[in-house]
């Protein structure tokens, strides 16, 4: 589990998981021993009080605010009662955990704007001060929580991006508590993040060495695992760390699941996510039927894609929007159903129907998918698309007329997903999808899509890019796939690639300097926008691929290092840019949920007609730290000219 793993996840359900994994990292490193004997010297209403301070249940279930508020209440007056050591302790703890989580819980719930757009304003330093004072209270007296608060000041300074800092408390924690397996998690987290696999594995050993039944020691191995390619082992962990219960087993049966699908044991895969659909106990009632509709929408998907049963995934889906009527993607797969079924008619009531309930809500992500494949569905290609790209409007996406301004602009969209032998991705080609439609909606003259391209394909890409970009001002290019840095070169990456050598790679992939080089030709400026800052899908795909043809996976070599993200872009001329999903070298928050945090930032931002380059660049860029708590950050390589990228509104 990288840290970023701790507070964004997959889904429609990405800030829900928020907290869930927060928690669950909290359950781990506030492991408190309560004792009864302090408790009973209280005077009555002191000791009912300490027990609501005092509550396990804040570190194994995510709590409404009210329970925060209350618990927060009579921890406050226990302080104020002059109690001593221990007691004292314990009381200053409990309070710095509420506090902190107050703030956490309470950001993440305000993510959902009027206008169906998603932000999410992560706690600053400055307002943890009161829950860091709590608990530097705690560290400073003695007592048998001394650990544990060191334990949740590095889970603080981990999220707030304090590195330093949180080394510093784990060194610490360490030498107070060298029999304590949270320190080691911990530390496992910072090598991790900083790429450093064979020690953060053998950190993770160490835990649980220390204690087998560390349930965030068991996830973070068995993501790290899973990451490099080891499935089995990724497999068992996942499976230890479901049967502990709450607050480990919703998310590890559907870890799991991620991990069976990639094995080939389909069945299995579809049973994991219906168990973790029947998990309750662990969140609010309102939250655990969120979460139960989003994980009934991935089953549906999962029964009709890869187990080919159309009638039950039906039935995940009508079970899914009972549920949470305003979960949209559960009616989008009924309409995918129904198109699936030759019913045109019912799929496009289905897709009318979300856009007239979604009218207030413009930059919704569902709202932006439905439009398109309403538009695909009432307008089905007017001629046999020609390689390696289509023209938008023949699958029935209407471009501009012109812009007021005078000036000429095209996109090219390109979306890989559905890969032979290295792990799918299904973002891609909706993200393109939606793209697409949205490019076409601000008034580009010309908005043209590419999907799932080979190594033949992917390479003549240059070219078609840059014979079209020679007659216009203004050129955008999407990508969004598979991506890898080789000897500081950064590849795009085709859907027919295999696990081979990097000279393979080299030879099969596109540069994406000459894909650069190619919107470069536009007469004004280009954007070329990649979404591709993932791991090394090769080292992944040549370890799967050994997992799943024999038993022999413990002797398969591990990776000293994990190599992930891209190196920094070169800009091909002046007045065009690159634009990354995220740092060099770094890993982008998108996972295999419904849509990546960079490009729902992105279609944002485009919602806006008339802004020039910069504009479109900074936006997009704050959008997505803010919704990733700042664990992502954009980087963008050139300088950009000042001009509209986007049509003003005339031309819509």
């Amino acid at each position: 589990m990288r840290l970023e793993d701790l507070s964004v996840f997959d889904g429609a359900f990405f800030h829900l998981e928020k907290v869930c994994m927060l928690r669950r990292f909290l359950l781990s490193a506030t492991a408190i021993f309560l004792t009864t004997t302090a408790i009973d010297i209280l005077p009555a209403r002191a000791s009912t009080d300490f027990q609501t301070c005092a509550n396990d249940r804040v570190k194994t279930a995510v709590l409404p605010q009210s329970a925060l508020i209350e618990a927060e209440a009579a921890c406050s007056r226990v302080l104020a009662s002059n109690v001593g050591g221990a007691e004292q302790q314990k009381a200053a703890f409990f309070r710095g955990l509420v506090r902190f989580l107050r703030l956490v819980q309470g950001s993440v719930e305000q993510v959902t704007k009027p206008d169906g757009s998603v932000s999410y304003a992560a706690p600053e330093l400055s307002q943890l001060g009161p829950a860091l004072a709590d608990i530097e209270t705690a560290i400073g007296l003695d007592g048998p929580l001394k650990a544990e608060a060191l334990a949740l000041r590095v889970t603080i300074n981990q999220t707030l991006g304090r590195h330093a800092e949180a080394q510093a408390d784990i060194d610490r924690a360490m030498q107070v508590s060298p029999k304590d397996a949270t320190p080691f998690v911990q530390r496992a987290l910072e090598h991790e993040r900083a790429g450093n696999v064979t020690a953060a594995l053998a950190d993770l050993d160490k835990a649980l060495e220390i204690e087998s039944a560390a349930g965030t020691a068991l996830s973070a191995r068995g993501e790290l695992l899973r990451r490099l390619g080891f499935l089995l082992r990724a497999r068992t962990d996942f499976a230890a760390a479901a049967k502990l219960g709450p607050p480990f087993r919703r998310l590890a049966l559907i870890h799991k699941s991620k991990v069976e699908l990639r094995a080939g044991d389909l069945k299995a895969a579809y049973e994991d996510l219906l168990a973790a659909a029947e998990q309750d106990g662990d969140l609010p009632t309102p939250d655990v039927t969120a979460a139960r509709a989003q994980i009934l929408i991935d089953a549906g998907h999962l029964a009709n894609d890869k187990l080919k049963n159309p009638d039950i995934a039906e039935k995940h889906f009508q079970e899914a929007s009972r549920l949470a009527p305003t979960n949209w993607n559960g009616a989008l797969g009924l309409a995918r159903l129904e198109e699936q079924r030759g019913n045109r008619d019912k799929a496009a009531a289905i897709y009318r129907r979300i856009l007239t309930a979604t009218e207030t809500t413009p930059k919704l992500f569902e709202r932006m998918l439905a439009s398109f494949r309403l538009k695909q569905l009432m307008n089905p290609p007017l001629r046999r698309a020609r390689a390696p790209f289509r023209d938008a409007f023949d699958v029935g996406v209407l471009t501009g007329v012109g812009s007021p301004d005078g000036l000429k602009r095209a996109a090219f969209v390109i979306g890989q997903g559905n890969y032979a032998k290295l792990a799918s991705l299904p973002n891609p080609p909706r993200d393109a999808a939606v793209m697409a439609n949205a490019l076409a909606e601000m008034g580009f003259d010309s908005v043209k899509i590419a999907e799932d391209l080979d190594a033949s394909d992917l390479r003549s890409i240059p070219a078609a890019i840059a014979e079209e970009a020679a007659k216009v001002d203004v050129v955008v290019v999407f990508y969004a796939g598979h991506g890898v840095e080789l000897s500081g070169s950064n590849y795009l990456v085709p859907v027919d690639a295999a696990p081979a050598s990097d000279r393979d790679i080299r030879n099969g992939a596109l540069t994406l300097t000459d894909l650069s080089a190619a919107a470069a030709k536009a007469r004004r400026g280009s954007l070329v926008i990649v979404d591709a800052c993932r791991d090394d899908p090769f080292v992944e795909a040549r370890a799967a691929a050994q997992s799943r043809a024999s038993n022999v996976e413990q002797r398969l070599k591990v990776p000293e290092r994990l190599h992930s993200g891209l190196a920094p872009a070169k800009p091909a001329a002046p007045n065009h840019v690159v634009f990354h999903s995220t740092q060099p070298g770094q890993v982008a928050l998108d996972g295999d949920g419904l849509d990546s945090p960079f490009v729902r930032a992105l279609l944002e931002t485009l919602a806006t007609p008339g802004q020039p380059f910069p504009a479109v660049l900074r936006d997009t860029t704050t959008r997505v730290a803010e919704m990733t708590e700042r664990q992502q950050v954009p980087s963008a390589y050139g300088t950009p000219p000042d001009i509209a990228l986007l049509p003003p509104p005339g031309a819509r």
